[in-house]
């Protein structure tokens, strides 16, 4: 089953899916500016609308228990644009986590993600449908370590997916490694931003140890183009790993949502992205696996 914030869906109910999103979010006290805070809004349903209307149904909001996360305006967002949406159980980067994280140990982490997978968020009952987006900085700090060793623990014991946070697409062989040694599947990670390597070697060794991997800051051209972000993908596909590979935008601050003119928020994987690459020769069946058939595998708990 997939876990939305309105309850269990089967996997062939999702559709198009945002693998890596922020709908409800608020980073505010380590940005130190408000462009990374938003939640149930008319901007936001009007931005949500927009790539519903390019088809897209279900979105995977990885805003965690340290980054603003509010599964209640979730469900309100949810209702008004009639789309899935999964929520997240997790902590990012070590700069946003609070002391008691700091201070736990990885079995009392795990209790956390476990307690928020099974029985609710916050004293509601919405659950959480995915562990992440569980971080690594440019230099994994003990307290990440033991967050990511604790995701894995906790995803073993209910049957869900991780999905991680790679700092400018690095780390993705420590984080790797961290999974293996708890004993993790390969196959229900996706380790995050990958794209944003633009490490053709170093993506397919993290594909050749079962991981998925996410071109998931698409449209974030200041760090990477998005025709590189295009060839690449399509050097990946044409050596068949489209089996093992997530598309999404990453939209974490106002500023990159459609009423700026640079950018066209949620909609673009679908407004821009998937277009290039069928201009590059990219079959229909490998964009709908990384669209629709692989998110129905990883984030399916299996009970």
């Amino acid at each position: 089953m997939i876990q939305t914030v309105k309850g269990a869906i089967k996997p062939e109910e999702m559709g198009i899916t945002m693998s890596h999103e922020h709908l409800c979010v608020d980073l505010s006290r380590v940005r130190l500016n408000d462009d990374s805070t938003f939640g149930y809004s008319d901007l936001v349903v009007n931005e949500i609308n927009s790539a519903k209307q390019l088809g897209v149904k279900t979105f995977v909001e990885v805003s965690c228990n340290d980054m603003g996360r509010n599964v209640e305006q979730l469900v309100q967002l949810s209702d008004a644009c009639n789309v899935n949406i999964i929520a997240s159980t997790g902590f990012y980067l070590d700069e946003y986590h609070p002391y008691e994280v700091r201070n736990a140990t990885v079995e009392e982490i795990a209790e956390i993600f476990v307690r928020d997978l099974t029985e609710g968020i916050d004293g509601t009952s919405i659950k959480a449908g995915v562990i992440g987006e569980v971080a690594s900085s440019k230099v994994m700090t003990e307290s990440e370590r033991r967050v990511l060793m604790a995701s894995a623990i906790a995803a073993k014991k209910v049957g869900c997916a991780v999905t991680t946070h790679c700092q400018n697409g690095l780390l993705g062989k420590e984080q790797a490694s961290i999974f293996l040694q708890a004993g993790m599947d390969p196959k229900k990670v996706i380790l995050g931003h990958i794209d944003l390597s633009d490490d053709i070697d170093y993506m397919c060794e993290l594909l050749d140890l079962g991981f998925n991997i996410a071109f998931d800051t698409i449209g974030k051209v200041s760090y990477l183009s998005d025709e590189k972000r295009a060839e690449n993908l399509k050097y990946l596909i044409e050596n068949g790993y489209s089996d093992q590979i997530v598309l999404s935008q990453d939209i974490s601050r106002k500023s990159y949502f459609s009423n700026n003119p640079n950018y066209d928020g949620y909609t673009t994987v679908m407004k821009r992205f998937v277009p290039r690459l069928k201009t590059l020769g990219v079959k229909e069946e490998d964009i709908n696996k990384m669209l629709i058939s692989n998110p129905q595998r990883i984030f399916n708990i299996l009970i």
